[in-house]
C-alpha cells in the first residue's frame, strides 16, 4: 500500500504526503496523526472516518478493522527504514564507516520532519503491543533483524580491534535506544538544527562503542 500523493505536509512529527483524492491514502494521513496525538487505544475508527471526512462505512470499504490500519502503518514504517537505512548501509565495506551509516541515515529518518507529537511512525512500530500475536510476531521479527544488523556490525568490529570493551548486545540496545528516542523527544523551532543534532548523537553515540 502506497502513501504515495499530491503534497508534503507535517503530520505529528512526520512529513507525510498529503492525501489527494486517495481515500486509502487520506485513512493513513489521518490514521497516523491520531493514533499519536490520542493514543490507539483512544481512537475510534469514526474518529479516523470524521478526519477524513467520510462515513465509518466508507472507512471499513478500505481496511477491515483498526488492527489491519496500525498494522499497515507499522509494515510500511519498517519498509522505510530498510530502504532508507539497511540498504544503503549494506553497500559500505568499511565497518566503522557502515555503523556510521546507520547511526546517521536513521536519525535522519526519524527526524527529516517534525511536528508537536513525535515521529508517529518510529513510535508506532516501537509500541507493537495493540497489535494481534501473529501480526506482532512479525513486526518484532523485523524489527529482530534490524537488532542483528546492528549486532553483527558492532561484531566485525570486535574481530578486527576497533569496538571498545562493551558487551555486544548491550551496545546494540544502548544505540539503537538512543536513535529511537529522538522521535519522542525532538520538536520543531528547538535551539538545535536537526544537522547538528544528528551530528552529535553520531558522534556520541560512536565514541561509547568505538575504540579512540
Amino acid at each position: 500500500m502506497s502513501l504515495v500523493s499530491k503534497k508534503r505536509v507535517i503530520v505529528a512529527d512526520t512529513i507525510i504526503d498529503a492525501p489527494g483524492d486517495d481515500r486509502l491514502e487520506q485513512i493513513f494521513f489521518h490514521a497516523a496523526r491520531l493514533f499519536v496525538e490520542k493514543g490507539v487505544g483512544n481512537v475510534s475508527m469514526t474518529d479516523i472516518a470524521k478526519a477524513v471526512g467520510i462515513t465509518k462505512a466508507g472507512i471499513y470499504y478500505f481496511v477491515e478493522s483498526k488492527e489491519d490500519l496500525l498494522y499497515t502503518l507499522m509494515r510500511w514504517g519498517m519498509d522505510v527504514l530498510e530502504r532508507d537505512v539497511v540498504e544503503p548501509a549494506q553497500q559500505v565495506a568499511d565497518p566503522a564507516l557502515r555503523l556510521e551509516t546507520i547511526i546517521r541515515n536513521h536519525l535522519l529518518n526519524i527526524g527529516r520532519v517534525q511536528g508537536p507529537f513525535g515521529n508517529p511512525i518510529t513510535i508506532l512500530v516501537d509500541e507493537p503491543g495493540q497489535l494481534g500475536p501473529e501480526r506482532q510476531a512479525d513486526i518484532d521479527a523485523r524489527k529482530r533483524a534490524y537488532f542483528r544488523f546492528v549486532r553483527n556490525t558492532l561484531a566485525v568490529l570486535q574481530r578486527e580491534g576497533k569496538l571498545a570493551d562493551v558487551d555486544l548486545n548491550v551496545a546494540t540496545f544502548s544505540l539503537i535506544g538512543m536513535i529511537v528516542w529522538m522521535a519522542r523527544w525532538r520538536r520543531p523551532g528547538g535551539a538545535v538544527e536537526l544537522d547538528q543534532i544528528v551530528d552529535q548523537i553520531t558522534r556520541i553515540a560512536l565514541g561509547g562503542v568505538l575504540k579512540h
